[in-house]
C-alpha cells in the first residue's frame, strides 16, 4: 500500500512540475518590447483556442441531446395524423 502511495505522489510531483515548466512567463522581458507583446498574444492565443474546443464540445453535446430528445418526440406521427384527420374531433380521437 505504501508504495503505491509513493508512486501516486511521484507522478503528481512531476505531472504538477511539468505544467509550470510548460507555461510561458512573460514577465522576463520588458513591458514594451515587441519580444513581451508577441509572448502574451502567444499565451492568449493558446488560452483562447483551449476555451473554445471546450465550447465547442460542450455545445455538441447538447446538440446532440436535443436530437435525441426530438427523435423521441414522434414529431412526424403526428404531423401526419393532423394531415389525415379532418376536423379536430377526429384528430384527438386517433
Amino acid at each position: 500500500m505504501k508504495i503505491i502511495k509513493i508512486i501516486i505522489s511521484v507522478l503528481f510531483i512531476s505531472l504538477f512540475s511539468l505544467t509550470f515548466s510548460s507555461a510561458e512567463d512573460c514577465s522576463k522581458y520588458d513591458k514594451l518590447s515587441k519580444e513581451y507583446a508577441k509572448c502574451t498574444s502567444d499565451k492568449l492565443k493558446k488560452e483562447t483556442s483551449q476555451k473554445a474546443e471546450e465550447i465547442k464540445s460542450k455545445t455538441a453535446k447538447k446538440i446532440e441531446e436535443g436530437k435525441k430528445k426530438l427523435k423521441n418526440f414522434n414529431l412526424k406521427e403526428k404531423l401526419k395524423k393532423f394531415k389525415n384527420s379532418k376536423t379536430h374531433k377526429e384528430f384527438s380521437e386517433k
